[in-house]
């Protein structure tokens, strides 16, 4: 079976597009292979069909949950059997995950790159028949790209593990510095590099400056009625627009980390089926999206680097048609993105001092990595501490960052218990306490591995067991936890913390105040090189993205606003030029007045015939006798 073959029978398509079959090729000769594809490039094909057709399975590692789970999902609508990691399984169903990918007919598995630090996942990838590993979002691997992981760097041990296994990296944005890397911190056997072109015919970029943003985008919605997005800088602004546009009558959405998930996943939903016409949202909307009717994006801020922001324009437009991308912004959005990037750099005692005040809220003792993750309720904490909300919030994103921690929600997760007890000591509990033998039994028998490991549970089933209500299940779990019977974990819902590393002593935390200057210098030349771009207006916007992406392209893309404009003045010097030449010919036959020229020249409206007829004036090419037009005798 050919590559081809593979395309067709899972994917209902005669040929690939873009760069694909080479990638594919590469991956096939076993070439680490570096494939730069633009969003909404199918990139995820480039690397599910050669593992497909080949014995083993493949690794994906990529940095959002929301994407793998769409993935095996999508997988797994298709007959392929795919599985990913994560944080919300117990020990004991990762290792069942992980047995299941060495003996069960697994093609695909899927894991965040922290999942690597994890030694007995490692070490269970060890015992896999792996075809391929591939990388998406490669470009969070380099330290000179706009979301680096230090994670990302844990994809060596992969390699380590498994040396004859080739690489695939995969990215939508990449220049020179860190398509070089990605290839070195991967360890390419040779750097091999697939890229194809950055250049969206169809999709016009537009910068507009002014003070009067929401008149604009009210405007822009009214003339182009479709699919839109609309990107703000806050949570705030992101409700305040949605209430402006359904106020008129322009079904809108908010989406931001600040909404409950499940409100989330629906407004996604409803957006994707048209059922809401815009998203107004932060840059948490996106990633993964394929939708193929979005005709307009609208930035109503400067972006902070010119690989999102083509990122996030690169949604618009992916079924070929015309669509836009809009920056709208005045002279206040640049200072507020340098100051957004003071916050975003915090000092390193600010960082150490909400670290530890983290830990003492949780109360994590030193050295200590909880397999579980903490509800944490900022605001709560902010107030006990009597700290600036967004501050702390800024902070606590550069801990994300630095993968110490991570904030995230969590969706209906199970509750966990385990027994503390021995299997003897136990017995002589039940004995002494024989009003809660029914719910100790039911969790025995329903788990055999419950001492010393958490499992999940599900109150309501353990309520129709032993004939009972879920409420006093949960009152008797409380009442054993009491007595050190038991761990009771609460299912949970709404932003939870959880450690990605052992929690340190925040005095000794491995962040270096160098490190932090030169990130922070970093992320102000990107801004400065976004700063550049908007306020430039005589060079076709398409051709400075691509020059950013090293990509040299000498014609205009002629559907940019510099290219509009530059195009419709010659347009109408060409109609100036042939319309006095009109003028002249008539002329130079008889004397005429405005009213007998005008009846003439039918296909030019009133007001260029007389501004044509004044610089023809001006210029002493006629005079004018009475009303009457008369050409000069050379």
């Amino acid at each position: 079976m050919q590559a081809i073959d593979i395309l067709k029978k899972y994917w209902g398509h005669n040929s690939f597009r873009l760069k694909q079959e080479e990638v594919i090729n590469s991956i096939i000769n076993k070439k680490d292979t570096l494939a730069l594809l633009p969003t909404g490039g199918g990139k995820s094909v480039c690397y599910q069909v050669p593992a497909i057709l080949r014995e083993g399975i493949c690794i994906v590692v990529s940095p959002l949950l929301s994407l793998i789970e769409d993935q095996t999902k999508h997988l797994k609508s298709k007959g392929i059997k795919s599985i990913s990691i994560s944080s919300m399984m117990s020990k004991n169903q990762i290792d069942t995950a992980l047995t299941n990918c060495i003996y069960g007919g697994f093609k695909f598995l899927y894991l965040s790159p922290e999942k690597l630090r994890d030694t007995i996942i490692r070490d269970k990838i060890n015992e896999m028949n792996v075809n391929l590993i591939a990388i998406d979002e490669a470009h969070c691997i380099s330290e000179w790209g706009h979301n680096f992981r230090p994670s990302y760097r844990l994809i060596d041990k992969l390699r380590e593990i498994k040396k004859d296994v080739p690489v695939l990296a995969l990215t939508a944005t990449a220049n020179q510095n860190v398509i070089n890397d990605i290839q070195e911190n991967l360890n390419f056997k040779e750097k091999n590099l697939i890229k194809s072109s950055f250049f969206r015919k169809n999709l016009s970029y537009v910068v507009v400056k002014g003070n009067e943003k929401e008149k604009t985008l009210l405007r822009l919605l009214n003339r182009i009625k479709s699919s839109v997005i609309v990107y703000v800088n806050s949570r705030k602004e992101s409700n305040q627009i949605c209430s402006l546009l359904n106020k008129h009558s322009i079904s809108a959405s908010s989406y931001h980390a600040g909404i409950d998930i499940i409100k989330r996943k629906k407004t996604q939903e409803e957006w994707f089926n048209n059922s809401i016409r815009v998203i107004v949202a932060t840059n948490a909307f996106g990633l993964g999206i394929n939708k193929t009717d979005v005709r307009l994006i609208i930035h109503m801020h400067i972006p902070m680097n010119i690989e999102s922001y083509f990122q996030e324009s690169g949604r618009a437009g992916r079924d070929g048609k015309t669509a836009y991308s809009f920056i709208l912004y005045n002279k206040n959005d640049i200072n507020e993105n340098h100051q957004k990037i003071q916050e975003r750099f915090p000092k390193i005692e600010q960082i150490k001092k909400i670290y530890q005040k983290i830990c003492d809220f949780l109360q994590i003792p030193v050295h200590t990595l909880p397999d579980d993750d903490f509800e944490f309720n900022i605001k709560e904490f902010c107030t006990r501490y009597k700290l600036d909300i967004r501050r702390t919030y800024n902070i606590i994103n550069y801990l994300e960052n630095e993968e110490l921690i991570k904030l995230h929600d969590t969706e209906n997760k199970s509750s966990k218990v385990k027994i503390l007890l021995s299997n003897s000591e136990l017995y002589k509990y039940q004995i002494a306490n024989s009003h809660y033998d029914h719910i100790i039994k039911s969790l025995l028998r329903g788990h055999s591995n419950v001492f010393g490991n958490y499992v999940n549970i599900n109150e309501e089933s353990l309520a129709k067991k032993i004939q009972t209500d879920s409420q006093s299940i949960r009152k008797t779990l409380v009442k054993l936890e009491e007595n050190g019977v038991i761990s009771y974990r609460k299912n949970k819902n709404g932003l939870q913390l959880r450690f990605i590393q052992e929690r340190q002593d925040a005095e000794k935390l491995n962040i270096a105040e160098k490190k932090i200057i030169l990130e922070r210098k970093n992320a102000q030349e990107k801004l400065e090189k976004t700063i550049k771009y908007i306020q430039e207006d005589q060079i076709c916007r398409s051709k400075m993205l691509l020059d950013y992406f090293d990509e040299n392209k000498d014609e205009r893309c002629n559907v940019c606003d510099y290219c509009i404009k530059k195009n419709k003045n010659r347009i109408q010097q060409e109609q100036y030029k042939e319309t006095s030449q009109k003028i002249i010919k008539i002329l130079e036959e008889r004397e005429c007045d405005f009213d007998q020229i005008s009846s003439l020249i039918k296909d030019t409206d009133n007001k260029e015939i007389e501004d044509i007829l004044n610089y023809l004036f001006d210029n002493d090419i006629i005079h004018k006798f009475g009303n009457k037009y008369i050409i000069n005798k050379k």
